[in-house]
C-alpha cells in the first residue's frame, strides 16, 4: 500500500485511540514518553507557550507571531547577547549577508527544480534575516526574509526523494525549509499579515510536514514502504552525476541516522507551528505520535556514555535537531526528551575528539566524513548550539566552556539558548586518556594547538564510516602530522572513492589489501568491520592501549588469524610508537603500514628514505623510524586517484620484506617544531627484541619491546 493511500485511521496512533486514551486514561506513552494531555483538548485559541491560556489565537506574542521557542520577554536577554563581544562574529556574518546578491539570485538564478542548493540557500538566508530583523529592528532584512519565504512557497516540491515516484519523502531539505517557514513566521511577526502567513502554513503541512511524515513512518513500517527515488525532474543528478546508488533499503538504512533526526524534529516544530496557526486536528495529533516515537529511539542510538556512531559533525546535526524538538515539546507540554541522552557525556564526547591546531581552533578528530573543510580557508563549522543548550538546561559549566572555547562559530540557536550566568570550567590541561563506549580512544597532553593529540579508531560500524579500524591521527605543534581525508565523495562510481578504503588511511595492509568495506552501491552506510579495544592505560609519563582488528580483516582473508596495533604515547618528548603485528594460519605474507599528511595549500611533505621517513607542515614536521624482523622498505607515494585530490593526501608506505606467516612492524614516530633540531634516534632490532633511545630538545627516553603474545611486552623509561 503506497503512503499517500494511507488515511487517518492507518495512521500508528489514531484520533479516536488518542482522545479516548487522553480523555478517558490519562496521557499517551510512546516508548515510554509520557505525551502531555493538556495539548490535546486545547486548541490553539487556548494556548500559548508554557500552556498558559489565551482566548484570541489572533493576539499575537508581541513581536512575535507564534512564540515557538521563546517569548517576547526573551528578546530583552537575546538582544543584550547579539550585541555582545561573545557573539561577535554572529553579528557581523548576519550583517554581510550580501542582499543585492540575494536579490539577484532570486531575480535571475533560482531555479524551483533545484532542492540540492538553491532551496537550502533561500531557507538559510531566510532564517539568519529573520534573526538579524528580531534582533536589531532592520525593516529591509525582515523584508528580504519574508522574500526568500515567497520563493520558496513557488518550489513544486520541497526535497528530492519521492515515494513511488510520486509523493515527496522529506529528509533534509523539506526539513531544513520545513524549520525556516515555521521560525520565520514566527519571527517576522507582523512584518507579514495574517492572510500571507496562514498561506505559508498551509503550503508548510503539504510539502514539509506530509513529506516528513511519510520518511519517518516508512523507516518506521519498513514492510510498507513501496520504494524511494530520486525525483528526475530535479536538478540533483546535474550536480552529482555520479551518485545514482541504490535506494531500495533506504527507509532501512537511515532509520538510526542524523537523516531520521532531521525530519522527525522538524515534524514536531511543524506540528506546533500549524497548531499555532490553525488549532489541532488529527493530523497534528499524527504528526507529533511519530515525530516523538521517531526521536525517542534516538536514546538507543546515542552510546550510554553520549557518544554517537556518526562521529563528532553528525552527532552534533543529530543532537542539534533533537534539541530544537526537546525545546519545543516541552515548552507545550507535549513530551519530555530531556534525558532520553546523556547530555553530559555528549559534552565529553565532543570535548575528548577536539583537536585544535594553529590554523583551525575549532578542529576535531576527523575519522570518518568528518571533519572541517581543509581546502582553501580553514572550515567555519557552528557546533556551539546544542553546548550552549546543554549548559543552560544543565547546569554544565564544561559545556558552556566547550561552546565558548571549542565549538566553532555561534548560530542562531546558540544565541537562543546562551546563558551567560553559567560559569565555564576549563577542561584540564595536561595527559590525559580518554576513551569512548565506541571504542575510539585519544590521547593528549591538553587542548591547545601546540599539544599533542593521538586518536585511534577502533570499534564498531557507523554510518558515514570508512575503512579505518586501527587507523591512527597525529597532531602536535600546532599542525596536523598524520592526518585522515577530508570529504571522500559520496559517489561510490568516483575513482575517488578509494580514499574510503584501508588503503586511504593511516592504517595496515596485508600484502597490499585492507579490512572488510562495503562497495558503495548502497551510499555511505555502516559496513561490517570492527575492531575492539584489548587493553589501554595510563602511566606516569605515558599512556598506550591496544587495539584488535582481526575480525575486520578476516572478513577479506580468512587465512588471516590475528591483526592487533599497539600505540604508546610518551608525553614529553613527545614520541608515539606503533607495533603492528599480523599472524596467518598457513600462506607467509607482508604487511604495510601508511601514513599520510596533509598538503590541502601545497604546503605539506612527505619523503622516505631507507628505513625512516619525515613528514613535514609549516609549523612542525615527523620523523618517522621503523624496524622489523622481516627488514622493512619506506616509500612516498600518492593514491592512484586524480592528481588535484591524490596531492592532497601525500602517504609514506612502510613495509615489511620477508614474507612470513608471523610478522611484527615497529614504527616511532617523533614529532618537533619546525625550528627544533632533528632528534636522536638509536632503534635497533634482534629477534623479537626492538630497543630504541629517543633524544629531542624536551628530554629523552628508552622504550624496548618484546614481540611474544598477541601484545607485546614494552618497557618505558623516561
Amino acid at each position: 500500500m503506497g503512503l499517500r493511500n494511507i488515511g487517518v485511521e492507518d495512521m500508528p496512533v489514531s484520533r479516536r485511540r488518542f482522545l479516548t486514551e487522553v480523555l478517558g486514561r490519562g496521557p499517551v506513552t510512546v516508548a515510554g514518553l509520557s505525551l502531555a494531555s493538556s495539548f490535546w483538548h486545547r486548541s490553539a485559541d487556548d494556548l500559548l507557550p508554557g500552556g498558559h491560556a489565551q482566548s484570541n489565537r489572533d493576539v499575537r506574542d508581541g513581536e512575535l507571531a507564534y512564540g515557538l521557542f521563546f517569548d517576547s520577554a526573551d528578546l530583552v536577554r537575546m538582544r543584550r547577547n547579539f550585541e555582545s563581544d561573545a557573539f561577535s562574529s554572529l553579528r557581523e556574518r548576519l550583517a554581510s549577508i550580501d542582499r543585492d546578491d540575494l536579490r539577484r539570485f532570486i531575480a535571475e538564478e533560482v531555479r524551483y527544480n533545484d532542492q540540492l542548493f538553491h532551496i537550502v540557500r533561500l531557507s538559510d538566508a531566510a532564517q539568519e534575516l529573520a534573526m538579524l530583523f528580531l534582533m536589531t529592528d532592520d525593516r529591509d532584512a525582515g523584508e528580504l526574509s519574508a522574500e526568500c519565504i515567497r520563493t520558496i512557497m513557488k518550489f513544486d516540491r520541497w526535497d528530492y526523494f519521492l515515494e513511488a515516484g510520486e509523493d515527496v519523502v522529506g529528509i533534509q531539505r523539506a526539513s531544513s525549509t520545513l524549520i525556516a517557514v515555521a521560525v520565520c513566521s514566527d519571527w517576522l511577526g507582523s512584518l507579514v499579515d495574517d492572510q500571507e502567513r496562514q498561506a505559508w502554513i498551509g503550503t508548510m503541512k503539504d510539502k514539509g510536514c506530509e513529506p516528513c511524515f511519510r520518511s519517518i513512518w516508512g523507516m518506521r513500517y519498513p514492510d510498507r514502504v513501496v520504494g524511494w527515488t530520486r525525483d528526475e525532474t530535479s536538478t540533483y543528478f546535474e550536480h552529482r552525476p555520479e551518485d545514482r546508488v541504490d535506494l531500495s533499503r533506504r527507509h532501512i538504512i537511515l532509520d538510526s541516522t542524523n537523516l531520521k533526526a532531521v525530519p522527525a524534529s522538524a515534524l514536531a516544530i511543524g506540528a506546533v507551528c500549524y497548531d499555532r496557526q490553525f488549532g489541532g486536528d488529527p493530523d497534528t495529533e499524527r504528526w507529533i505520535e511519530q515525530a516523538v516515537f521517531s526521536l525517542s529511539s534516538f536514546g538507543g542510538f546515542f552510546e550510554s556514555d553520549g557518544s554517537y556512531h556518526e562521529g563528532v559533525s553528525y552527532a552534533n546535526y543529530t543532537a542539534l535537531n533533537i534539541l530544537k524538538a526537546t525545546s519545543i515539546l516541552k515548552r507545550f507540554d507535549l513530551a519530555d526528551l530531556t534525558d532520553m541522552i546523556n547530555w553530559h557525556g555528549y559534552v565529553d564526547f565532543a570535548v575528548g575528539m577536539s583537536m585544535p591546531t594553529a590554523d583551525d581552533p575549532y578542529d576535531i578528530v576527523n575519522f570518518g566524513d568528518n571533519g572541517n573543510v581543509k581546502s582553501g580557508e580553514a572550515g567555519h563549522p557552528k557546533r556551539t548550539a546544542v553546548a550552549m543548550w546543554i549548559a543552560a538546561n544543565l547546569e554544565d559549566g564544561r559545556a558552556q566552556w566547550f561552546g565558548t572555547e571549542l565549538g566553532g562559530e555561534h548560530d542562531e540557536w546558540a544565541l537562543m539558548w546562551y546563558d551567560q550566568r553559567v560559569q565555564p570550567e576549563p577542561a584540564r590541561n595536561g595527559p590525559t586518556l580518554w576513551r569512548s563506549d565506541l571504542d575510539w580512544i585519544v590521547a593528549r597532553t591538553g587542548y591547545r594547538p601546540d599539544d599533542l593529540t593521538v586518536a585511534m579508531r577502533s570499534g564498531g560500524p557507523g554510518n558515514h564510516e570508512h575503512a579505518d579500524r586501527n587507523s591512527i591521527i597525529v597532531k602536535c605543534f600546532g599542525e596536523h602530522l598524520i592526518a585522515d581525508p577530508y570529504r571522500p565523495p559520496y559517489a561510490w562510481r568516483d575513482p575517488r572513492w578509494m580514499m574510503r578504503t584501508t588503503a586511504g588511511h593511516s592504517a595496515l595492509l596485508v600484502d597490499g589489501a585492507g579490512h572488510q568495506y562495503h562497495d558503495g552501491s548502497e551510499g555511505t552506510n555502516a559496513s561490517l568491520a570492527r575492531a575492539r579495544l584489548v587493553r589501554k592505560s595510563e602511566r606516569r609519563g605515558y599512556s598506550w592501549w591496544a587495539s584488535d582488528a582481526t575480525e575486520a580483516y578476516a572478513m577479506v582473508n580468512d587465512d588471516i588469524a590475528m591483526v592487533m596495533r599497539t600505540v604508546l604515547v610518551v608525553h614529553a618528548l613527545p614520541l608515539i610508537a606503533v607495533f603492528d603485528k599480523v599472524e596467518k594460519r598457513s600462506a607467509a605474507s607482508r604487511i604495510q603500514a601508511r601514513y599520510f599528511g596533509m598538503n590541502h595549500r601545497n604546503d605539506g611533505k612527505v619523503s622516505a628514505s631507507g628505513s625512516t621517513f619525515e613528514i613535514m607542515r609549516p609549523l612542525a614536521r615527523l620523523e618517522g623510524h621503523c624496524a622489523s624482523s622481516s627488514g622493512v622498505s619506506v616509500v612516498a607515494s600518492q593514491l592512484p586517484i586524480p592528481e588535484d585530490e591524490a596531492v592532497k593526501h601525500p602517504f609514506v608506505e612502510v613495509s615489511t620484506q620477508t614474507p612470513e606467516t608471523t610478522v611484527g612492524l615497529l614504527t616511532l614516530l617523533v614529532p618537533m617544531r619546525d625550528s627544533s633540531p632533528a632528534p636522536q634516534v638509536a632503534l635497533e632490532q634482534s629477534g623479537v627484541d626492538y630497543r630504541a633511545q629517543v633524544a629531542t630538545q624536551f628530554g629523552q627516553a628508552f622504550v624496548s619491546f618484546t614481540d611474544t603474545g598477541r601484545v607485546p611486552e614494552f618497557e618505558v623509561r623516561v
